[in-house]
């Protein structure tokens, strides 16, 4: 608070005290009358000096103790912390002690709530992810039955439920991974690990990962660069992220009637970064939902036409992606299909966006 707030709010008291002193002047005044004597204007003159004097002096030392106050409040930084509070001087006025009591109170109140909510997301946090692995398990047995019974002679009947099983499978494994992610990026920064990785490798991992669905879906993935190509990142997170897109392309594309529905990786450079592009030729992205694809819960058009978007996935994906200092855009034309560029800048780490 300036020197000038602080007697503007102070104006009314200052008023009433020239008043005041004004009211004992006239009183000794009309007293001298009374006795026949003439009051000495130079005298009136000298008492409103001597007393403006002592309202200047006493206004200027309450400042002075509470102009400490002033600047902790007015310094405070721009993150939501409290703990400028505890800067607060002491023994200013009772006032003063007072104001700092509540809010210390308040701080150690909301302290001790918020502890307290950390301690229950933490274990539905730990207990999601303990549910989440436990059925991973079930979902492996059962691939793994599926998988030994693939060989057999089956009928066309047959053979047509065994794909359907395996695909509502693929679904809820693909379900299970995206929460057990959606639940670890409240701790990224534990579980991380910056390093060179090969991008090319981990796209091949991931079309091999979901080989069925290609095939079942009649989709043609194909790696179009064959180059080796070491980029920092975390090789986990980094692997998430392109399983979540490959499976955005597989989901739309497989409901487009055409006859060669494909997937394509490509891998380029420019200047100082790395771009990972995956393209397909599926239904696309209507032009108001383009910029709209990385929002928590938006599913746009295409959800609701398809009923199978969680609106989790890309936002999951561009979450990670700031987070390990990566960029990722798309662009998309309704009814001819989408691409996907995660851009890799060298020179720039998770270090660095720390540093910012």
């Amino acid at each position: 608070m300036s020197f000038k707030d602080y007697i503007i709010d102070r104006l009314l008291y200052i008023i009433f005290y020239y008043i005041s002193t004004a009211l004992v002047i006239l009183i000794m005044g009309l007293d001298l009358i009374i006795r026949g004597e003439q009051p000495n204007l130079g005298n009136i003159l000298y008492a409103l000096l001597i007393s403006t004097v002592i309202l200047g002096l006493s206004i200027g030392f309450d400042y002075y103790k509470k102009r400490r106050v002033y600047q902790v409040l007015k310094n405070k930084p721009d993150d939501d912390s409290f703990d400028y509070i505890f800067n607060i001087p002491d023994n200013i006025n009772r006032e003063h002690e007072a104001f700092k009591r509540i809010l210390t109170d308040n701080y150690m109140y909301f302290e001790n709530t918020l502890d307290e909510y950390r301690r229950k997301f933490k274990t539905q946090v730990d207990y999601k992810s303990r549910w989440v692995h436990q059925m991973k398990t079930p979902i492996s047995v059962i691939k793994l039955i599926l998988e030994n019974e693939k060989d057999r002679e089956l009928d066309q009947i047959t053979r047509k439920s065994y794909e359907s099983i395996e695909e509502e499978l693929e679904k809820l494994s693909h379900g299970l991974e995206m929460e057990l992610y959606s639940l670890k990026i409240n701790d990224f920064e534990m579980d991380f690990k910056v390093e060179e990785v090969d991008v090319l490798e981990i796209a091949r991992s991931v079309i091999n990962e979901n080989k069925n669905a290609f095939i079942v879906n009649s989709i043609y993935p194909k790696i179009k660069s064959q180059s080796k190509q070491l980029v920092k990142s975390d090789g986990k997170w980094l692997k998430f992220i392109v399983s979540q897109i490959v499976s955005n392309a597989i989901k739309y594309t497989r409901v487009k009637d055409v006859e060669n529905r494909y997937l394509h990786v490509y891998l380029h450079r420019e200047a100082d970064r790395t771009i990972l592009s995956i393209e397909d030729n599926g239904v696309g992205i209507p032009r108001k939902d383009v910029d709209r694809v990385f929002r928590p819960f938006f599913t746009g058009e295409n959800g609701r036409r398809y009923k199978e978007s969680t609106g989790m996935g890309l936002y999951l994906t561009k979450e990670i992606c700031d987070r390990l200092g990566h960029g990722i855009g798309i662009q998309s034309e309704e009814g001819k299909g989408t691409r996907v560029n995660i851009t890799f800048y060298e020179g720039r780490s998770i270090y660095d966006l720390r540093k910012d």
